[in-house]
């Protein structure tokens, strides 16, 4: 019985390792639909791609990590991101780069 609280505890603690980025901007890559430069928090490039074969969040100067979407999950924080800034205010992004996943989006309170 110890064991499995332990194991429960140690889960729980795991999954608190997710850091907050906030997204300030968003600007449409030049010959691309669906494909943003993102403003955030992190010193790091950042773009939303949700056009390319691989859709998701690209972080470095080539994209060398990637946090992957399903393709309706790039659309909604697509949209969502879009929402938050039209009424000038921060989206806020919980990713796990341990893991490299989303684990939740919304607008910044």
């Amino acid at each position: 019985m110890k064991t499995i609280v332990l194991m429960i505890l140690m889960l729980a603690l795991y999954d608190a390792s997710a850091e907050e980025v906030k997204v300030t901007r968003m600007s449409r890559v030049s010959g691309y639909t669906e494909r943003f430069e993102l403003k955030t928090s992190i010193d790091e490039k950042v773009m939303l791609d949700c056009q390319s074969f691989i859709q998701g969040i690209l972080m470095g100067p080539m994209g060398e990590t990637a946090i992957m979407l399903q393709e309706w999950e790039c659309e909604e924080l697509m949209h969502d991101m879009k929402k938050s800034l039209q009424k000038r205010q921060p989206h806020c992004l919980e990713i796990d780069f341990d893991r490299n996943i989303m684990d939740t989006q919304g607008t910044c309170l």
